[in-house]
């Protein structure tokens, strides 16, 4: 049932869980990091993609074509408003220094079962995230 491809429960469940995503253009993909081809990348889903390419707003750390994106393609994209309460993600894979993607969006995974770091976010309450409340360990 929700594990079918293409019914509108696995949609929503994978939307969910990982976030939009959009298709590349034909002839075009990224390898996972597991070593699989994509046909399409994750998205800054908190940002307006308008006038940007997919590098630019793709959400990870994949080598995505520098191609423009279609306004089509965004039109099925709801940006997350800059208003409403703070979010907290994870499933991204992120790497560097946790510092949070919007003013009200925190990613807290950064690679830990790959040797990255575990992250946390002291939240208490605040509508605008902070770097100063990411604490974490490097694992190695």
């Amino acid at each position: 049932m929700s594990e079918d491809r293409g019914n509108d429960l696995h949609a929503a469940i994978e939307n969910v869980l990982k976030g939009p995503e959009l298709k590349l253009p034909a002839g075009h993909w990224v390898v996972d990091k597991e070593g699989h081809k994509r046909g399409s990348v994750r998205i800054k889903w908190y940002e307006d993609g308008a006038g940007r390419t997919y590098r630019q707003h793709h959400l990870g750390s994949d080598d995505v074509p520098d191609l423009e994106m279609a306004e089509s393609d965004l039109a099925t994209i709801d940006v997350y408003p800059r208003d409403a309460a703070p979010v907290f993600v994870g499933h991204y894979w992120l790497t560097g220094t946790p510092a949070p993607l919007a003013a009200n969006v925190a990613c807290t995974d950064y690679s830990v079962a790959k040797g990255g770091k575990l992250v946390a976010y002291r939240w208490d309450g605040e509508r605008e995230l902070s770097a100063d409340k990411f604490h974490w360990i490097k694992t190695d």
